[in-house]
């Protein structure tokens, strides 16, 4: 079997885990992880679908 070289792979899982760590990491910061990990969920869900969209109109 030949890999497929010619299209790249995107990886949207390991944004959100990143998203929340880093939230989650900020949050404790500033002593507000609850909203420190949602809001970093959100903006790494938010670029995932970003990456899908570009992706999808190639």
């Amino acid at each position: 079997m030949a890999a497929q070289q010619d299209k790249p792979l995107y990886a949207g899982g390991c944004l959100l885990f990143v998203g929340f760590l880093v939230g989650a990491a900020i949050g404790i910061a500033v002593d507000q992880p609850s909203i420190g990990t949602m809001i970093g969920v959100a903006v790494g869900a938010g670029i995932a679908v970003l990456l899908w969209v570009m992706r999808r109109q190639r």
